[in-house]
């Protein structure tokens, strides 16, 4: 039997922007990932693609995950209804009883979301993660939070300043110490660039210049997980070791 990790995430794209080096990592060893998304992320209208209209958002951004999810070659992807940008406003004990029914469905090796922190400072992000830190809790689950390490937070920021890139008020949270750090190979960084640009609703010229320029891509798919639960032995620099 296969093994299997299980991504909570808040956004279509979250999986490719966020994690795209642990699921082309783990499905190159014949891993399954699949992915939960708790929002069609309707709130996010830039204009395209051309053509659409504000209010096909939601489905103009589930269709954009599904290409992202054939070029990642993900085992499965459930898509929710939450509302993107209320998703702190909704139930969050029927939130964390959904992602336990998924886990307990899927029966996952080893469950993915974000932390605290939610990158940087996305109140979505922050309530996904905490639902799915009460859901996994107890359950005997090895558990990783998404992070961004000093060395990356510091690359991508100070990148952002020297190059005046735009890309509004994000700045990347440093999380110290980390557990495990993915470095994209460049076989790994095409296929993260292509599942990118499946998102070009979001493809902001930030994003453009991003999937166009392998030094910028690459410290974005630098990934860094911490360990909430689970494994408490070596841990490996290239898989979660639990899968390792």
């Amino acid at each position: 039997m296969s093994r299997r990790l299980l991504l909570v995430l808040a956004h279509p794209d979250d999986e490719s922007m966020g994690n795209g080096t642990l699921i082309t990592r783990h499905v190159g060893v014949g891993c399954e990932v699949h992915l939960v998304c708790a929002t069609r992320g309707g709130a996010g209208w830039t204009g395209r693609p051309a053509g659409r209209r504000p209010e096909e958002l939601t489905q103009i951004r589930a269709e954009e995950l599904a290409r992202a999810a054939e070029v990642l070659h993900l085992a499965s992807v459930e898509l929710w209804d939450y509302p993107d940008g209320g998703v702190t406003g909704c139930d969050q004990d029927e939130i964390v009883e959904r992602v336990r029914v998924a886990v307990e469905r899927l029966e996952p090796d080893v469950v993915v979301g974000w932390g605290p922190d939610g990158g940087y400072g996305h109140p979505a992000h922050i309530a996904i993660g905490a639902c799915t830190d009460r859901a996994v809790a107890g359950s005997g689950k090895p558990h990783y939070h998404m992070a961004v390490d000093r060395r990356a937070a510091d690359a991508f920021n100070n990148l952002v300043t020297s190059q005046r890139l735009d890309v509004g008020t994000m700045r990347l949270v440093a999380v110290e110490p980390v557990d495990v750090i993915l470095e994209p190979s460049p076989e790994e960084l095409a296929i993260i660039g292509r599942a990118i640009a499946c998102h070009d609703s979001q493809r902001t010229a930030f994003v453009d210049r991003m999937i166009n320029n392998p030094w910028l891509l690459f410290w974005m798919a630098r990934s860094s997980y911490v360990r909430v639960s689970g494994h408490r032995g070596d841990v490996a620099t290239d898989l979660l070791p639990e899968l390792a």
